[in-house]
């Protein structure tokens, strides 16, 4: 038997994505990354307009098509919105990835009903509001493939870890199980990924106490880094993963 030495390499070419929360952080490493495999990729962001079209930049220099959107991802008619202008440019979505997420460090005690709503309307209601018009689309052409980011507090959460955060975390993990059920004989994967702790922003403003104390707990010592969780998310939306639907995978450093 002849052996095969070519290296496997991951092509999105012909691929058109939408990513949320795509200006920064994890959205924006996954967006570069599927741009960097040859997919066509729609950058959602909320806030920042210069981290956006810095991150378009860097999606179009790698020849792709790219585009961006201005769109609050809790808001129902902004998302369709979105979808509907992501498909008139590039003709179709083949790719989601539900990336748009809110936290904080409230504890239970001093939380306010608004902040749980926030919590609830950007970490769980935003899934819906793309999943669902995008799924139509989907179903209509008999293929896609759906990524939600979760987190590891949605499973398992760990200490000084909000309520909210990981009871919304939690929510995404279910929708994925479920939803992936529903639709699979339209051949539309839907799988999560459930990170630990991940260099950003977020990250960024923790104590020092705190940041020392999870580099203990960690057996890797280390936070992850937004482009180690890009690159298994490329590998779950790609044609390399056929069968592997409704599973929600902790890529946390061994938490």
């Amino acid at each position: 038997m002849k052996k095969n030495t070519e290296a496997i390499t991951i092509n999105l070419k012909g691929k058109a994505a939408i990513v949320t929360g795509a200006s920064r952080g994890i959205g924006r490493a996954i967006a570069v990354k599927f741009a960097e495999a040859g997919a066509d990729v729609c950058v959602v962001y909320k806030n920042s307009d210069s981290e956006a079209a810095s991150a378009l930049r860097e999606i179009e220099a790698f020849g792709v098509k790219g585009l961006k959107i201005k769109c609050d991802a809790a808001d129902s008619a902004q998302a369709k919105a979105a979808v509907e202008e992501t498909i008139d440019k590039f003709g179709k979505i083949d790719i989601l990835v539900n990336n748009a997420a809110v936290t904080d460090n409230l504890p239970f005690l001093a939380l306010e009903a608004g902040e749980w709503q926030k919590a609830v309307d950007v970490n769980v209601n935003s899934v819906y509001n793309f999943t669902h018009p995008v799924i139509h689309h989907m179903k209509d052409r008999r293929s896609g493939r759906i990524l939600n980011i979760g987190s590891i507090c949605g499973i398992r959460p760990i200490a000084a870890v909000p309520v909210h955060y990981a009871s919304t975390k939690g929510a995404v993990n279910a929708f994925t199980f479920t939803l992936a059920r529903e639709v699979a004989r339209y051949n539309i994967l839907v799988n999560s990924i459930a990170p630990g702790l991940v260099e950003t922003d977020f990250a960024a403003g923790l104590p020092d106490v705190r940041m020392k104390d999870f580099e203990k707990f960690c057996p890797l010592a280390r936070p992850g880094k937004p482009s180690e969780i890009a690159n298994f998310a490329l590998f779950i939306v790609s044609d390399l993963n056929t069968y592997m639907t409704g599973e929600t995978v902790i890529i946390s450093g061994g938490l």
